[in-house]
């Protein structure tokens, strides 16, 4: 009974003196070298303990040994050089008048260190049992203590990695990198990244990737899967925090949704499911994947903006393949003179319909607003790029930003976009109810728009202290031109353009039941220039009437 009564005391006294010692370290904020060699004298003296080893992480996550200056070179082969997986009970080793005492130190699910305590004389089994039992209490101390350690080191070290893989300009890559180190450090099973961008009225930016065992297996880019795409199909439905969908095409226990959010408005960018591979997730895993979480935050919001941007020029298609490629700003959006067609697109008598139409400012701004908006999505549509809206005209190009089509195909691409504004522009206007005050206003039939299409040699790509996508040359100038010279609802052509085009009437976009026939030429006077720009005008459809 006695002894038990002072094996209590010992511990008691051991408690209190080891948590004074930490206490001041902490307050000195010591390194864990400095911190371990003032605790190691404490442990020793109290539990009668003459030599002392530990081998444990420091705050680097690198394995480091301390030892006092009597613990012999062969008692230390006795302790494990490399920390094994699973912790262990304390081990009694006899020695020539001395027993040694190894334990593992270790948190929930880890060993994050090892320890040995020498004790002089020839021990009893039963006082060996006593000195274990202390050693055990003294493990669990140092366990406290190097637990906060180890967890901060290691949330160090996955911020670290995730931050510098998810610099990657292709974010797909580093995330990749990031989520398959993830996996491994918190042995997780499955994951999917749920992404977007918040400043997208319509969820068709959504994507997802799906890992298992920290490998991409299937994604929304390259070879999507039905079931996932019929989620991010409903934007409110795949970024509801509420909403287990995603959750529920995997199998497991303990799986667990973190929300994405945009840190200056808080609005969902994206979301994080997990499926630990034990079933569960320790608070420290639900911290580390907290600090994942905000890490992709600010990478999607960098990542977002420059797919914004870019997509003021360019197609979801080739802001997708720009931002999959690396060092795409020199590869393809630098300046660069190359063979391009250009169109530009005009609503005719304009100026009128805002004077003697149009009541107010803001109805003008409306119309102006879905105009340019319905033509964008043409230009798009028509693998065309937006270079700028000068007033009323919006300006497109054929041929950026990869310069992989042919003539040919630019060719038909702006004349059928030509076509599709023409339509959808008359369209726009009954649609606003506009045509019938168009017509009483004696301005036009209908709300119509001038096209003027041509091509040539043109320096195209980034330019000016804006960095402004956009093009420069003769054959910008003659597009502008022709579409001047043209009336409403009229596509004017150059000869110059023709001559990418075989003869006669043309199937320009079978989709869309499209045909053109050509009648020409006439000529245009242009200033500064000594020859005239020589044209044609389309006629779409006229066969199939």
């Amino acid at each position: 009974m006695n002894s038990e009564i002072k094996v209590l005391q010992t511990k008691q006294r051991l408690s209190e003196e080891f948590d004074t010692v930490i206490e001041q370290c902490l307050q000195d904020k010591l390194p864990i070298r400095k911190a371990l060699a003032r605790v190691i004298p404490v442990i020793c003296r109290i539990i009668g303990a003459h030599e002392m080893m530990i081998r444990t992480m420091d705050e680097n996550l690198k394995l480091i040994s301390m030892k006092s200056k009597g613990f012999h070179e062969e008692w230390a082969s006795l302790v494990p050089r490399e920390l094994p997986e699973l912790e262990f009970e304390p081990r009694s080793f006899p020695l020539e008048n001395e027993v040694l005492v190894v334990a593992s130190l270790d948190v929930v699910d880890r060993v994050i260190g090892i320890c040995a305590f020498a004790f002089r004389g020839e021990l009893s089994q039963e006082s060996i049992a006593l000195k274990a039992d202390l050693v055990d209490t003294a493990a669990e101390l140092l366990d406290n203590y190097l637990e906060g350690i180890a967890s901060n080191a290691r949330k160090q070290s996955i911020t670290m990695y995730s931050t510098e893989a998810l610099r990657d300009r292709i974010f797909e890559k580093g995330a990749d990198k990031a989520v398959g180190h993830l996996c491994d450090e918190l042995k997780l099973h499955e994951f999917i990244l749920v992404y977007g961008d918040s400043d997208t009225a319509t969820g068709e930016d959504l994507r997802y990737r799906y890992y298992c065992e920290g490998k991409m297996i299937h994604n929304s880019i390259d070879n999507p899967a039905a079931d996932y795409q019929e989620i991010l199909s409903d934007r409110t439905r795949a970024l509801d925090p509420k909403d287990r969908s995603f959750s529920g095409l995997l199998v497991g226990e303990g799986i667990q949704e973190k929300a994405l959010q945009n840190g200056l408005n808080q609005s969902l960018i994206g979301k994080l499911i997990v499926n630990p591979r034990d079933g569960g997730l320790n608070p420290e895993s639900r911290d580390i994947i907290r600090i994942f979480a905000e890490c992709l935050c600010q990478r999607l919001f960098d990542y977002n903006r420059e797919r914004r941007y870019l997509a003021k020029c360019f197609c979801a298609r080739d802001v997708q393949r720009l931002l999959s490629e690396p060092d795409f700003y020199n590869r393809y959006l630098s300046p660069r003179e190359e063979d391009i067609v250009i169109l530009y697109s005009d609503i005719t008598s304009f100026t009128a319909i805002c004077e003697k139409v149009l009541t107010s400012a803001s109805e003008i701004g409306d119309l102006i607003n879905r105009w340019s908006e319905m033509v964008l999505k043409i230009l798009y549509r028509h693998e065309g790029v937006f270079d700028k809206m000068v007033g009323d005209c919006v300006i497109g190009l054929f041929g950026p930003p990869f310069f992989e089509s042919s003539m040919e195909a630019r060719t038909e691409n702006a004349i059928a976009a030509a076509a599709a504004i023409v339509r959808e522009t008359i369209a726009l206007g009954k649609e606003m109810g506009l045509e019938e005050r168009i017509t009483e206003a004696g301005v036009l039939d209908s709300l119509n728009t001038s096209n003027g299409i041509h091509c040539g040699p043109t320096s195209v790509g980034f330019f000016g202290p804006n960095e402004d996508y956009t093009g420069f040359s003769s054959a910008m100038n003659h597009s502008a031109r022709l579409q001047g010279h043209a009336s409403a609802g009229e596509v004017l052509v150059s000869s110059a353009l023709l001559e990418n085009l075989p003869g006669g009437p043309l199937g320009i976009a079978p989709g869309e039941n499209l045909t053109v026939d050509f009648e020409g030429p006439w000529e245009i006077a242009v200033k500064n220039v000594s020859h005239p720009l020589e044209y044609y005008r389309c006629y779409f459809n006229r066969a199939l009437k």
